[in-house]
This record gives structure tokens, C-alpha cells and sequence, in this order.
């Protein structure tokens, strides 16, 4: 049985597809030949690119791997014997520069292969200008040392004055005056005199044997002086009466039994009294001259009018 072959538009059919197919393999060969050509450029350019600074410099083509690493060592030797000669000359330069300015690459970051010590240096004042206004560490330690050694010393002088003996006489006032002498310190309070003074009394005179200090006066130059003073105290404000200075404290005589540096009052004595009998007399003479003492009058002005206008 003979197989069909099919009328003449069968076979032209045919053929074009024949032809297409054809044509379709040669753009595939053509396309995959281009492929290969773009792959073999890439590589070429890739070698070109790792050793450009030789090919540059030297004018070659493509080289072998072993003549590749020869020329990158030759190359690495050749730009670190450059840097070793530039390095001193930007050194020398960089030192030059930080003596004005700081000491930055072009970046603005610290070079710290060149970087160079800035010593700190203290600007000092003109001497030639007035500067005490402006403030001084230096000067105000200095003053607050010299205050407190001056502080230092006014107390311990003050603390010497008052650890000075005096010898200091009274008369014991019952209406007649009956004289004693008590040794106290400057320092002592009119309290701690009188106490002194009230073991000196009770050997002698029995009305006071019951008595304690509160029930003591103190009277000098015609004023009732408050037990809470102290003799240094009255001293330092030169505590006056209507006759004048209340206490002049000088040294006394050398004598074989008065101990040396020993004071006495060089003015009138005073009058030790009990409360009891001031009560019981303060309208009798002398108690109804006597008043209390007040630091805050002052009797420098004092007259003897004043007195008679009293």
C-alpha cells in the first residue's frame, strides 16, 4: 500500500516549516557564539582590572599568575620605599603645622601616627596692670591662711589674758567696811569671785555660814555688777561708773610671797554684801546711791550737774 504524501500546499507547508526550523538553530548558534565572545571579554577585563597598575606602567597584556604576583611584590617594595621617603618630609611638615593648629588629616580626624604634644602652658597677668579686682585662687588661699593664723593667734593671746592671776581686794559691807583678799583669774565670772570670796567669809564671819553665792552682791564704785560678767569681759568693753574706769588691772609688787606676773586693781575696792541686808538698808546711805549696771549707758558724758539735777 503506498503512503499519502499529500498535495503540492502540503509540501510547500512543509518546507516552511522545514526552513524556520532551520533558521531558528542558526540564531541559537549564532546567540550562543556571542555568549562565549562576551564571556571571553569579561574574563580579559577582570585580568585587566587586577593588574592594571602593571599594565600601566609596563604596557602588557595578559600575563601568567606567577608573573602576576612578581609584579604585585615588585610593586608593594617599590610604593613602601616611597612612603619611607615622604614620610619624613610630611612628619617635619605636620610638626610645623600643629605648633598653630590642630593636628587633623584633610578628614578631620586625628592623625595619631604624627600627632604631637600640646604642653598646657598657664597664661600669666601683665604686671604692669592693676588685677587685684579680678579673682585668684592663689591669692584668696593665701589670704584665708593668713586670716586663720591671725585668728590662731589673737585666740591664744586672749586665752593667756585671761589665764592671768589677780589679786583682787574687797571689803565685806555689813555697815562698816571689813577688808579681804581673794587671788581669782581674769577669766573668772563675778559668780566664781564670789564664791572664792564666801569660803574666805564663813571662817570669819558667822552670818554668812548659811549663806550660798546667790545671796551675794558684788558692788563697785556705787553699781550692782550682774554675777554672769566676767572680769576679762568688763576689761575689754572698759566698763566705766559715774567716777570713772570700774577696774584698772596692774602688776603687782615683787614680794618674796606673791608669785611673779601676779595683777592687782589699782582703783577703789569694791563691796561684797548679802541681798538680805541691801534689802533691809537700800533707803539708807550708801545702799540708796547703789543701781545696777548697764553696759549700754555710756558715762564718759557724765557731769557732776547731773548729779545735783538727781
Amino acid at each position: 500500500m503506498a503512503s499519502y504524501t499529500g498535495g503540492a500546499a502540503e509540501k510547500a507547508r512543509v518546507a516552511k516549516l522545514q526552513q524556520q526550523r532551520e533558521k531558528g538553530k542558526a540564531e541559537m548558534e549564532k546567540a550562543l557564539q556571542k555568549m562565549k565572545d562576551s564571556n571571553r571579554a569579561s574574563n580579559i577585563a577582570f585580568s585587566k582590572t587586577k593588574v592594571g597598575a602593571v599594565e600601566d606602567t609596563t604596557g602588557v597584556g595578559l600575563v601568567t599568575l606567577d608573573e602576576l604576583k612578581e609584579r604585585e611584590a615588585q610593586l608593594k617594595l617599590e610604593q613602601e620605599r616611597r612612603e619611607q621617603e615622604t614620610s619624613p618630609r610630611k612628619r617635619k611638615r605636620k610638626k610645623e603645622i600643629s605648633k598653630l593648629s590642630f593636628d587633623l588629616d584633610e578628614d578631620g580626624e586625628e592623625n595619631e601616627d604624627l600627632a604631637v604634644d600640646i604642653k598646657k602652658k598657664k597664661i600669666g597677668k601683665n604686671p604692669a596692670v592693676n588685677t587685684s579686682f579680678l579673682p585668684d585662687k592663689d591669692r584668696e588661699a593665701e589670704e584665708h591662711r593668713e586670716i586663720e593664723e591671725l585668728k590662731q593667734e589673737w585666740l591664744e593671746e586672749q586665752k593667756r589674758i585671761k589665764d592671768q592671776d589677780v589679786e583682787l581686794t574687797f571689803n565685806y559691807w555689813d555697815g562698816s567696811g571689813h577688808r579681804h583678799k581673794v587671788q581669782i583669774k581674769k577669766g573668772f565670772t563675778i559668780e566664781q569671785f564670789l564664791n572664792g570670796a564666801l569660803e574666805e567669809l564663813v571662817r570669819v564671819y558667822p552670818d554668812v555660814r548659811c549663806a550660798s553665792v546667790d545671796m551675794l552682791m558684788f558692788v563697785k564704785a556705787d553699781l550692782i555688777i550682774p554675777h554672769y560678767l566676767t572680769f576679762y569681759q568688763m576689761e575689754q568693753m572698759k566698763a566705766r561708773g559715774e567716777k570713772g574706769p570700774l577696774f584698772k588691772f596692774v602688776p603687782h609688787k615683787q614680794e618674796e610671797n606673791k608669785p611673779a606676773g601676779l595683777l592687782k586693781d589699782d582703783l577703789q575696792y569694791g563691796k561684797v554684801t548679802l541681798r538680805s541686808w541691801y534689802d533691809r538698808n537700800k533707803h539708807m546711805f550708801p545702799a540708796n546711791q547703789w543701781k545696777s549696771f548697764d553696759p549700754e549707758i555710756n558715762w564718759d558724758k557724765y557731769t557732776l550737774e547731773q548729779t545735783f539735777k538727781r
